[in-house]
């Protein structure tokens, strides 16, 4: 039996494809993390807009994230931003090694928690891209 699940406003429709589309955009080059900003992301699924982040994708502490995140988020979300959000922000973390979350992901989630950006947008979903292929933080979706 197939059961079809509307999607919530905030989640990505296909991360597949949204990977996909933030490749031809960037060299998704290990050690480097991304921010991805998606309008509509549960129907239209629209790339806006990919912006490399000043912080490597490997990190043992998680203090400098929150503001980076922070000042990216208000950096690439329009000001005229509708509410409630039509925008979904996604991280993509590149890093060698198994495609599971570890400790390095909690790392980034924890930043994501205290970074109060304040933006009209969904915020906190993280993909993880490694040479054996991605998974989404938030559905455990992979491939």
């Amino acid at each position: 039996m197939l059961v079809c699940m509307k999607l919530q406003r905030y989640e990505i429709r296909d991360p597949a494809r949204l990977i996909h589309d933030i490749a031809t955009r960037v060299e998704l080059a290990e050690d480097s993390a991304y921010l991805a900003l998606v309008h509509h992301p549960s129907t239209h699924q629209r790339l806006q807009e990919v912006r490399a982040l000043a912080l490597p994708a490997l990190l043992d502490d998680g203090e400098r994230i929150s503001d980076e995140l922070r000042e990216a988020v208000q950096a690439i979300v329009p000001q005229a931003a509708p509410h409630p959000p039509e925008y979904v922000v996604t991280t993509v973390v590149v890093r060698p090694g198994r495609c599971i979350f570890g400790p390095n992901e909690v790392v980034w989630s924890n930043g994501w928690r205290y970074a109060n950006h304040f933006a009209a947008a969904h915020t906190g979903d993280l993909l993880l891209v490694t040479e054996h292929g991605w998974v989404d933080l938030m559905t455990a979706e992979a491939g």
